[in-house]
């Protein structure tokens, strides 16, 4: 038969304490006017050396004790069967911080994916308590759940830039709007006007900071604003055309691939008629790909400085008093601690070209179809 789980009532019984004194001998306090003695200490400690007991980590957690495990929660699948996930880096930065901070990691999964997303609303909750505090990641994540979090002062980091009400919600995210606005002006420099964006106008933060960007930086160079939404492939390559675009920003995740090869098939080279920046680096390029032009986000600075300042936040939490010591305040977080913003770094890259002089290749091959009709 397996044997059953020791529990503090056992180390109680063998000790010859109430489960109170293991209680308090496991927490290193006591209330006023309780004195644990040396002899009856050493005793309960034989006792939990002896059975080998545990404390259940969600028991101290509730008790004011830390478990020195902090979370980690994704919105979507961790590890999807497609490739195109981004959890990757951020998961190598936190893991390598971890190591350095001697802390363990616990990634929640029990919570059930629906319609691809996870909700710490479903089965969730409960679990967070056994971890001092919890990294989120996600594209799409449930504002009313980061809004409980807040209000119920459990400690978390999200990772990426983020709004909340009051600016209470703590964040490290990358700076799109900087490195978008950097694309346009590398683009004008060597001598481009038409410059689109490609994608969707979505109200997720990175795509909302990538257009901003892109807006600013168009309306300080006097240009008009061209944005080419991403339906499918070959309508958006088709757009380009018709617009006689001379370079394109687009998200890694718009399928920018398939994107030039739709274009390649028309007639349209890369980057001789048309320069293709990345707003990010794809995450599982092509083998043997092209080498992308446009900026890389700093994906393991940023799950590292994220479990720091959560790692920060949980030392900043109200500690119990100690009878035997006394405790030292922790360092007050700023406003710069609370919010993060990483600079992105540009890329060479081989998609990025001077603006195309002479006949455009794309008005011969249209006069050569009406010629021919």
């Amino acid at each position: 038969m397996p044997r059953s789980r020791i529990t503090q009532a056992d180390v109680a019984a063998i000790a010859g304490v109430s489960q109170a004194t293991v209680s308090f001998v496991l927490n290193d306090r006591a209330p006023a006017g309780v004195r644990i003695g040396e002899e009856t200490r050493k005793r309960v400690l034989d006792a939990i050396r002896i059975t080998g007991y545990a404390a259940n980590p969600v028991a101290q957690r509730l008790a004011g004790g830390l478990t020195q495990i902090l979370g980690v929660f994704t919105y979507e699948p961790t590890f999807p069967r497609s490739g195109r996930d981004f959890y990757g880096g951020f998961l190598v930065g936190i893991e390598h911080a971890a190591e350095k901070l001697g802390v363990d990691l616990l990634l929640f999964t029990s919570a059930r994916v629906v319609d691809g997303r996870r909700q710490l609303t479903r089965d969730g909750w409960q679990r967070l308590g056994i971890a001092d505090g919890c990294l989120l990641l996600g594209q799409y994540e449930d504002r009313g759940e980061l809004q409980h979090l807040l209000d119920t002062n459990y400690p978390f980091v999200f990772i990426g830039k983020r709004d909340s009400e009051g600016g209470r919600l703590p964040y490290v995210g990358a700076d799109y709007v900087s490195a978008t606005a950097r694309q346009v002006e590398r683009l004008v420099a060597l001598g481009h006007r038409r410059i689109g964006y490609v994608g969707p106008q979505g109200v997720d933060r990175p795509t909302l900071d990538r257009v901003e960007g892109y807006r600013a930086a168009m309306k300080d160079r006097g240009l008009s604003v061209r944005f080419v939404e991403l339906d499918d492939v070959v309508p958006t390559a088709t757009e380009i055309v018709e617009q006689r675009l001379t370079a394109i920003l687009a998200a890694p995740e718009n399928y920018p691939d398939e994107l030039v090869d739709e274009l390649t098939a028309r007639g349209v080279s890369v980057p001789r008629d048309v320069s293709v920046l990345l707003l990010g680096q794809p995450h599982h390029p092509r083998r043997g790909g092209r080498e992308w032009s446009g900026f890389s986000i700093p994906r393991e600075e940023m799950g590292g400085r994220a479990l720091l300042l959560l790692s920060r936040l949980v030392a900043a939490e109200p500690a119990p008093p100690r009878a035997d010591s006394r405790t030292a305040t922790p360092p007050r977080l700023t406003e710069a601690d609370l919010h993060q913003v990483l600079a992105c770094t540009d890329v060479a890259g081989a998609t990025l070209g001077p603006v195309p002089t002479g006949p455009d290749p794309r008005t011969l091959t249209r006069d050569v179809e009406r010629s021919s009709a």
